[in-house]
């Protein structure tokens, strides 16, 4: 019986997503179900009546004309398969009119087929594309009309086969009009419901790609205000990494093997700085750029980079005894005040400026590899908690003698 009813439910879905397309939007694909499945409730209607007008009546005009509106209904799921989808909505507005007409013509007004007309006011609005919203109008306004005509001119509308009891045929055309237009909701709530957890999600997705690209506090201003505003923050600290030979490494490997050896030891890092409370700015190259200090007042800002840069050696360390391609790295440490902001308004880059950075970068060049540069600055941050050795001062480019330490290995 469940594999029944798993095939019974696969075949369901099939007839309601027939003409769906991949490059369809929600709510393109919510409005082509929503019309298959009122196709598919208008064939069953004029099924059911057909079976009723079988049994109660000797009149094929009756049944026969039920039968062939089952059809024209039927219809629609084929013009939706080919892909016309305006001509589907409007194939299955007039069938549904042909419908009340015919049954006011057989059986008179007292037969209950007005109450269809409240349907066919709203249907249009959950059936046509949003571009022939115009039409939906239009159709929505005929169907009001017909229903204000249909109950002032009551009393002159009879039927011309009275071989249906008129109480019989006001209970099945009321019942199946509200079973049709509770299926109706309840498939508009279920497709409404699929499309706010697939937006959702969507959404997720794209912020968890913005929060990849910038500070989460960026991000959120970018979002709500579409903007942000530069801010400077006084205390933080600056960490760069190179690695050396990288010229001379580029002109001897695949393209394709640097990007992978990147790809794989940057991710790495990706995941190191994340894990010390680190947060990556960006990458150049083969030249990796973090800092701490930024989202908040953080005290241990320079201890926490150190941390990150001993883990990254580590990390090399352990790769190059498995690798055939044999990496070593410079690190530069340097702490101060910087202003943060966002440079663009399109593919947005964060950055960090000022001196602390430019300086940062130089004590990275004038490094040793897998050693830990860091400078005075710094070094007073940490000189408690961490063994340094220093290298004495050392002369950079355009900022004079600059004194610099090394981190000890224990």
């Amino acid at each position: 019986m469940l594999i029944d009813d798993k095939n019974d439910s696969r075949f369901f879905h099939k007839l309601v997503d027939i003409g769906t397309n991949k490059d369809f939007s929600n709510t393109e694909s919510r409005y082509l179900r929503v019309t298959n499945i009122a196709s598919i409730l208008g064939a069953i209607y004029n099924a059911i009546w057909v079976l009723i007008s079988i049994n109660l009546t000797d009149s094929p005009v009756i049944y026969g004309s039920n039968a062939l509106l089952g059809l024209m209904f039927l219809i629609v799921l084929i013009l939706n398969k080919k892909g016309w989808r305006v001509l589907a909505a409007i194939w299955l507005t007039i069938a549904s009119y042909i419908s009340v007409l015919l049954f006011l013509y057989l059986l008179g007004y007292t037969s209950g087929v007005a109450f269809i007309c409240f349907l066919q006011i709203i249907m249009p609005y959950i059936t046509f594309p949003r571009k022939s919203r115009k039409l939906a109008h239009g159709f929505s306004m005929l169907a009001c009309l017909t229903l204000i005509v249909t109950v002032v001119l009551q009393l002159s509308i009879s039927g011309h086969y009275n071989e249906v009891d008129p109480y019989l045929s006001q209970v099945v055309n009321i019942s199946i009009t509200g079973c049709i237009s509770l299926a109706l909701i309840w498939s508009m709530s279920v497709l409404l419901d699929r499309s706010e957890d697939s937006l959702i999600a969507e959404q997720k997705k794209t912020d968890n790609l913005l929060y990849n690209i910038l500070p989460v506090k960026v991000a959120r201003d970018l979002k709500e205000t579409g903007k942000t505003v530069p801010k400077r923050h006084k205390n933080v600290t600056i960490l760069f990494t190179d690695f050396k030979d990288f010229t001379e490494l580029v002109a001897r490997i695949p393209a394709i093997t640097l990007v992978n050896e990147l790809n794989d030891i940057f991710g790495r890092f990706d995941e190191i700085v994340e894990e010390v409370g680190v947060e990556k700015i960006e990458t150049i190259g083969d030249a990796y750029m973090a800092a701490s200090g930024l989202e908040e007042e953080v005290k241990n800002h320079a201890i926490n980079c150190i941390t990150a840069a001993q883990k990254m050696l580590s990390y090399l360390e352990e790769r190059n005894k498995k690798h055939e391609i044999k990496w070593q790295m410079r690190v530069g440490i340097h702490s101060g005040p910087i202003v943060a902001g966002v440079v663009g308004k399109k593919k947005f880059n964060y950055d960090l400026f000022g001196d602390t950075v430019n300086t940062a970068s130089r004590i990275e060049s004038l490094g040793e590899p897998d050693k830990i540069n860091i400078s005075e600055t710094t070094y007073r941050l940490v000189k408690n908690n961490i063994a340094c050795e220093s290298r004495g001062k050392i002369q950079v480019k355009g900022k004079g003698e600059l004194e610099m330490y090394f981190i000890k290995y224990s």
